[in-house]
């Protein structure tokens, strides 16, 4: 499992320039303020990211319902609430 905001923030940017890739040339510089929407994500990348990221990180942070996707705007937002969901996880 990873540990570290540095880590959590590296694995899911390296997710989404590696899914990118696949389909977008040349891929975007990918920041923190980056709003999703902007990455070049349809919503099947967007669903493969969540996968390959809870895979990754193993943890869900949209599985008990108090986050929802429709919360998530940018890169940072998504990397705070599997940051949260680790810390929570490594808590209990």
């Amino acid at each position: 499992m990873l540990n570290g905001a540095t880590d959590v923030r590296a694995a899911i940017t390296t997710r989404i320039r590696d899914i990118l890739a696949e389909a977008v040339d040349p891929v975007p510089e990918i920041t923190g303020g980056l709003a999703l929407h902007e990455t070049g994500m349809n919503s099947l990348m967007l669903a493969r990211l969540l996968i390959e990221s809870e895979s990754a990180l193993g943890v869900d942070p949209f599985a008990d319902g108090d986050v929802l996707l429709s919360d998530v705007a940018t890169v940072d937002e998504l990397v705070a609430v599997y940051e949260k969901a680790l810390t929570t996880a490594q808590a209990g």
